[in-house]
């Protein structure tokens, strides 16, 4: 099977890029762009790695089952790896036998491949050397003063906020970005919110902000302090969709993949970081809460059609108490090959009072609707007397060559028995959880029938909920690779003699994309079984199956329902994993 091309990537682009990462940890006098160093160290530190000094050979028959981290070369490869391989201040050498399963990454130094040599991701190269005596002080020295930190830095930022949405547009952010010198920085940013669906306004009601101030101490940034206030349009369910699909969906086709509500309040937290693979968190937050309209932002196509409606939240001023634990043992953060990633979080309500405002049906209900139209949805009032929690658990896990069996299980809801306010409830459906089915499929009835309400003398249409009051998701995906070599011209090359890319008598393509096979079954529960006039009642189990091939974090899809509650196959585009 063909290698795969070796990449070079311009030092002035890493150069570039490299800032753009939030990184808080430096390999000492190692001159390189923080997101190359960043990706280092994760992969160096890992406790499976294996680290190989000087001139070393990998023989035809040794199978290392994990990463390899090299220093000093030249490292000469004729076996298999199953892991990903980093290279400092040396050549990494991959003879016609050699296999590499992941990606290389080679610092001060060449890799160099013979025809036959087979590599499954990325090959990348950067050309100034690091320092070598500071990672082989990063082996005598496992100890957090191994670190040392950057210095200060401030800026002015201008950025696009959560996503292009029917409700605001396009969030745009700008402001100061603060951050001090030494081992205890201090992190202040404080940035006004502008919103294309405002117009040229920039009156202050119109406007939005967030500000956020975060003191680290102890000495080592594992442990941190830290507020905020904040004025925002709040996505539900921002776990289904990425910000950039949901943006070119709302942009593009005039299809929001998301709903919003409004939130202006402040919080306070703290954070516990000892290892890079935990991250725990506290936080109080005391809010008031507002339901938004579907406003008439640009799209690029269906102009003519109505935004979807938004759902009605239940208003007023909460205060609640969460804590936030991921737990990260993954491979890779982008495309993981092996490991888990587990995030979990319970909220308590501990003071205040949410009401959903009672609101009229109006007729051209939903077609699936068949029973008769309520005549009134009442108001709801809602105690701070309700927990919820939210778990996301996925398993990464390698199956033969080049395959592996990806699964996931996502649930969460109420703890007691009380309803939820909308917004703190849950709906399943679309390429997000559900792709065989419409989106909010599974929303307890929420969206069954359309409603309007008279506000500052305007008329508004919402759906009087948002989804369920507890939700379970199951998927699961096979996903294996394919291989595919297009060339022409010359090919008899001796073994282990390197191409020559400069005779052009010679051309040769290569690409691996991946396919997979994937399976999803979701359900809700409500709590208030015959609430909104008689609709609310649990979902059934919902089951769809499909193909996808994928090309790099691109991925095009089809989905076929597996109950009648679907109709016929879908097609639909991901620019990212589906987890």
């Amino acid at each position: 099977m063909p290698c795969t091309r070796w990449i070079i990537v311009p030092g002035l682009l890493l150069a570039i890029a490299g800032p753009l990462a939030a990184q808080d940890r430096e390999i000492r006098d190692a001159n390189l762009p923080h997101e190359l160093e960043s990706r280092l160290l994760r992969l160096y530190d890992r406790p499976t790695t294996r680290h190989l000094n000087g001139d070393t050979v990998i023989p035809v028959d040794e199978h290392i089952q994990g990463d390899v981290g090299a220093m000093g070369g030249p490292l000469r490869v004729a076996g298999r790896i199953d892991g990903d391989l980093a290279m400092v201040n040396g050549n990494v050498v991959l003879e016609s036998t050699a296999v590499v399963r992941g990606d290389i990454l080679v610092v001060g130094g060449e890799a160099r491949l013979a025809d036959g040599a087979q590599v499954l991701g990325t090959v990348t190269t950067y050309g100034p050397a690091a320092d070598q005596r500071a990672w082989r002080d990063r082996d005598r020295h496992p100890a957090p003063d191994r670190w040392t930190f950057r210095a200060g830095d401030s800026r002015l930022v201008l950025r696009a906020g959560t996503n292009y949405n029917r409700v605001e547009g396009l969030p745009i952010m700008f402001g100061p970005s603060i951050e001090t010198a030494g081992s205890n920085p201090l992190r202040l940013e404080a940035m006004a919110i502008w919103r294309s669906e405002s117009g040229r306004s920039f009156e202050p009601d119109r406007m939005g902000y967030r500000a956020r101030a975060e003191q680290f101490l102890g000495g080592h940034r594992t442990f941190s302090v830290g507020g905020s206030v904040f004025s925002v349009v709040q996505p539900l369910d921002r776990w289904q969709t990425g910000d950039l699909e949901a943006s070119l969906g709302a942009a593009i086709f005039r299809e929001d993949l998301r709903d919003y509500y409004d939130r202006k309040g402040a919080s306070g937290f703290v954070r516990f970081q000892p290892l890079r693979a935990l991250d725990a968190r506290l936080e109080y937050r005391r809010e008031d809460d507002a339901s938004l309209a579907a406003g008439d932002p640009w799209s690029l196509l269906d102009r003519q059609t109505d935004w979807r409606l938004q759902p009605l939240v239940a208003e007023g001023s909460i205060g609640t108490a969460a804590a936030d634990v991921t737990i990260d043992l993954r491979d890779d953060d982008d495309d993981p090959y092996t490991g888990w990633w587990i995030n979990g979080v319970v909220e308590r309500a501990v003071n205040g009072r949410l009401t959903r405002p009672g609101i009229d049906p109006v007729a051209g209900y939903d077609q699936q609707f068949t029973g008769p139209v309520p005549t009134s949805f009442s108001a709801r009032t809602y105690a701070a007397d309700f927990t919820t929690a939210f778990v996301d658990i996925r398993r990464y896990a390698p199956v033969g060559y080049a395959s592996q069996l990806n699964l996931r299980v996502v649930g969460g809801g109420a703890l007691t028995d009380a309803p939820l306010p909308p917004q703190y409830q849950h709906a399943l459906g679309g390429i997000g959880t559900l792709p065989g089915y419409d989106q909010f499929e599974a929303d307890c009835g929420a969206r069954l029938v359309p409603a309007s309400r008279v506000q500052d003398g305007t008329t508004q249409g919402f759906y009087p909920s948002y989804g369920c009051d507890r939700f379970a998701l199951f998927q699961a995906e096979y996903r294996g690779r394919l291989s595919l070599d297009f060339g022409f011209g010359n090919d008899s090359w001796q073994e282990n003699h390197w191409r020559n890319w400069h005779d052009w008598g010679d051309w040769d393509f290569d690409v691996n994309p991946s396919w997979l096979v994937f399976f999803d079954a979701g359900r809700g529960w409500t709590n208030d079984a015959g609430g909104l006039a008689g609709l609310s009642r649990d979902t059934n189990w919902l089951y769809d199956a499909g193909l996808g091939l994928l090309l790099d974090q691109l991925g095009l899809y089809v989905a076929f329902p597996l109950t009648e509650d679907g109709g016929g196959a879908r097609f639909f585009v991901r620019l990212d994993h589906r987890f």
